[in-house]
């Protein structure tokens, strides 16, 4: 762990420098020609892959230790790391790509090798979740595939391009309504949701815009922004009330990633690099810690059903405070730095409405982050103590924390935030604090929130219309001439004789008689 530490400071430090020189290459190569068609095939290698590449590998090597720790070297844990591994690969070179048919291509396989490994533990609620997670991935797909088509041509409407990147950024990236997804997809193994579904998977709708530069070309992207910030006040609000511990570190996902595309919208394509990477990182170590939790609990996701042994110290329980609270931007560790700089960049250029809008979902961040703490350290004393906590991430989770520091001094701010929205945000990290260790296992509009403001009952209410759908051409397809033939025929155990003999007798005598009867009457 100490040279993965070694190594994930060297390759930060080399990002750094490939983004101060502000440098890239472009590979191409002709893969495909048809008449006068030739299929031209581009790997870009700038700041936005190398990033991407850096937090990839080191958050694939983490999974790799903890995979093993997690299984206790059963022989299972290679079983998935075979999938894990397909799955790095397919994501690096999809990174790496820069023209949108090869994109389109790598981007199925993602979503192909992503519904395997949702499906590792071969249940029925293992497939109903890679279903879901496939069918609202699908809707990404095909609008890349649309999109594709659409840059073929040039035309005035500008509205069918922006549904098109909504639905490609928003079904990957788990944005408000297709958040339901990811929550399904907290039933794969833990290295899975450390891995794919806290820094990777979810990365790529925020790597689509920043390759592209699709914003550029987007004059209505406040609509964008009011979608974001719709995303971070639902999952903000559902994370209060939820008692999953997987689902809230999921919920908390979805804000995050929806936090780095509003700061590639406000702030620049370097701010959102930083965000992303230093949320990727992080969540990563914090699923492990998690997961850890659990796994001495007996399997248990509830919070109120998993408990916090004693046996090897606090230090797994301080590494997952001091996580906690990096990601939600308390003073001077974290993501601190980053938000500072979004405010900043806010400052005289948004409205009061949205600029207030803002600072609620940064009240919501603070306020279920605090919540998730408290309810960490109000867990008892385990009964396990079979389980050794993988508590060398946390070390290195410190130094990460620690890394947006020097963030500060690359990049400069233009204008100052303010002693007035300062003292707010310190008022509202003490008021977060005390409101979530006053209420933090109240049930207050957990009906609503628990079914992610109805993002759960979209979900329910497609697969009702799919069954009906399905019932409905069974019909047709169901062999009625098959039926009548044995019924009627006297062909086989279906034939009215042998399972109607008895009740077609009586109806015949009855018969015979109501005829008799109504002949003596007239």
């Amino acid at each position: 762990m100490i040279i993965l530490f070694c190594f994930s400071v060297i390759f930060f430090i080399l990002v750094i420098f490939g983004l101060l020189l502000n440098y890239g290459y472009i590979i191409k190569f002709n893969l495909l020609s048809l008449s006068s068609w030739n299929w031209l095939v581009n790997f870009v290698f700038d700041k936005v892959t190398i990033s991407v590449l850096m937090m990839l590998v080191i958050c694939f090597l983490y999974a790799y230790f903890y995979t093993n720790h997690y299984f206790c070297n059963d022989p299972v844990s290679w079983d998935l790391l075979r999938i894990i591994i397909l799955f790095v690969a397919v994501m690096g070179i999809l990174v790496c790509t820069g023209d949108f048919l090869t994109t389109l291509i790598f981007w199925e396989y993602l979503g192909v090798v992503s519904f395997f490994l949702i499906l590792f533990y071969d249940n029925y609620l293992s497939l109903r979740s890679s279903v879901i997670t496939l069918v609202s991935s699908r809707f990404g797909d095909v609008c890349l595939f649309l999109l594709i088509g659409l840059s073929c041509f040039t035309f005035n409407n500008i509205i069918p391009a922006l549904i098109y990147l909504f639905l490609i950024v928003f079904s990957k990236s788990a944005g408000f309504p297709f958040i339901s997804w990811l929550l399904e997809a907290m039933r794969a193994p833990t290295p899975v949701s450390s891995l794919v579904h806290s820094s990777t998977l979810v990365a790529a709708g925020i790597w689509f815009i920043m390759r592209y530069d699709l914003f550029n070309f987007i004059n209505e992207i406040a609509w964008f922004s009011n979608f974001l910030l719709i995303s971070i006040f639902v999952t903000g609000v559902s994370s209060i009330f939820f008692l999953d511990l997987k689902k809230i570190v999921a919920l908390s996902t979805c804000n995050n990633i929806c936090w780095c595309v509003l700061y590639l919208i406000c702030g620049g394509v370097t701010l959102s690099l930083f965000q992303l990477i230093s949320h990727g990182v992080s969540k990563c170590i914090l699923f492990m810690l998690v997961g850890d939790i659990m796994s001495g609990s007996g399997g248990s996701q509830a919070s109120n059903c998993v408990y916090s042994t004693r046996f090897y110290g606090n230090w797994n329980l301080f590494s997952l405070i001091i996580i906690i609270l990096g990601l939600s931007g308390l003073p001077f560790i974290g993501v601190f730095f980053t938000k500072h700089y979004l405010l900043s960049s806010l400052m005289g250029v948004v409205n009061v409405f949205e600029l207030t809008l803002v600072l609620i979902c940064m009240f919501l961040s603070y306020f279920y982050s605090f919540r998730l703490c408290v309810v960490i350290t109000n867990l008892k004393s385990s009964n396990t103590f079979g389980v050794l906590f993988f508590y060398e991430s946390g070390l290195i989770t410190c130094g990460w924390l620690f890394i947006n520091f020097y963030i500060f001094y690359i990049m400069d701010e233009s204008i100052g935030v303010g002693l007035v929205l300062s003292v707010m945000l310190l008022l509202f990290q003490l008021v977060s604090w005390a409101v979530s260790f006053l209420i933090y296992d109240s049930n207050m509009f957990s009906l609503w929130s628990s079914s992610l403001f109805g993002c759960d009952n979209l979900v329910e209410v497609c697969y009702k219309i799919f069954y009906h759908i399905i019932f409905c051409s069974s019909l047709l397809f169901f062999r009625w001439d098959n039926l009548m033939i044995c019924l009627f025929g006297n062909i086989g155990r279906n034939s009215i004789v042998n399972n109607f003999n008895w009740t077609l007798l009586n109806i015949l005598v009855a018969s015979i008689f109501s005829f008799m009867f109504y002949l003596i009457i007239i």
